[in-house]
């Protein structure tokens, strides 16, 4: 150890680290050294700082890309749903709550027969029914169109700013979609259908109100044989009543027949 046989002096640096302009560390050094060094740290300052700074900061860096990692990975788990990997019934909820003023088309879709598909395969099987079904209809939309698992093997689908046509499309893509998916179960390929129901949602409507006239529309096409779409579009908007109440309803299915899971 270095013995002094004056008082040393005292060095003090400060560091300061900022990211997108937050202040996310701030350090002190305190460098000691023996009064006849005076003017070569004077002179070293810059050196002195870099030698500190780099290490902490690359440090730092790790911390922060660690953390911003394991916030992304919970986000998706929170988020997620776990089977299927499309969007939880909450993260749909609330990423609509923040754009309330939206409209398009809502779609609810269900599995058709899935008991069937569990009691005669086993749960196992239903979920990967489940996940492939998801996934069928995740590739058949739009970056800004959201899915969600709505519960069980239900899904909802929000096509954002989509026109009716535009949604009666795309819900005859899904359906056909997943008709013509082959899904392997125990002792060979299972059947899958959906039936899906829709609905318009206004811009200065709630999309709850939007879901349950989907919902009305995803009974009737289960009542009318499966394997179909039924939307309800409304007519035009001079069509409603002089009290201002909403317009009415036109439903519209298509003609498809029910293949049941073997």
């Amino acid at each position: 150890m270095l013995k002094l046989k004056t008082a040393p002096s005292i060095g003090i640096f400060c560091l300061t680290i900022t990211l997108f302009g937050i202040v996310v560390a701030t350090g002190v050094e305190y460098v000691f050294y023996p009064e006849a060094y005076a003017d070569s740290v004077a002179g070293k300052k810059a050196v002195i700082v870099v030698t500190i700074a780099v290490p902490v900061s690359f440090v730092l860096a790790l911390i922060i890309r660690r953390n911003t990692l394991l916030a992304e990975e919970l986000l998706h788990l929170v988020n997620r749903d776990r089977l299927t990997d499309v969007a939880t019934r909450d993260f749909f909820f609330a990423r609509l709550k923040m754009d309330a003023d939206s409209y398009g088309v809502s779609l609810m879709i269900d599995i058709d027969h899935f008991k069937v598909v569990n009691d005669s395969h086993g749960h196992l099987v239903g979920d990967r029914v489940i996940a492939q079904v998801a996934q069928t209809l995740s590739a058949q939309l739009r970056e800004e169109d959201i899915v969600c698992r709505f519960g069980g093997e239900e899904f909802l689908v929000f096509l954002r700013k989509a026109t009716p046509d535009e949604g009666w499309a795309v819900a005859e893509r899904i359906r056909k979609a997943v008709q013509d998916t082959v899904i392997l179960g125990n002792g060979g390929q299972i059947g899958v259908t959906v039936s899906v129901g829709g609905a318009l949602k206004h811009q200065l409507e709630e999309i709850e109100e939007a879901i349950k006239r989907a919902d009305v529309c995803l009974y009737e096409a289960k009542r009318n044989g499966r394997n179909r779409t039924v939307v309800a579009w409304p007519m035009a908007a001079a069509s409603a009543g002089p009290d201002g109440a909403a317009p009415p309803f036109v439903p519209r299915s298509s003609d498809a027949t029910d293949r049941r899971a073997s």
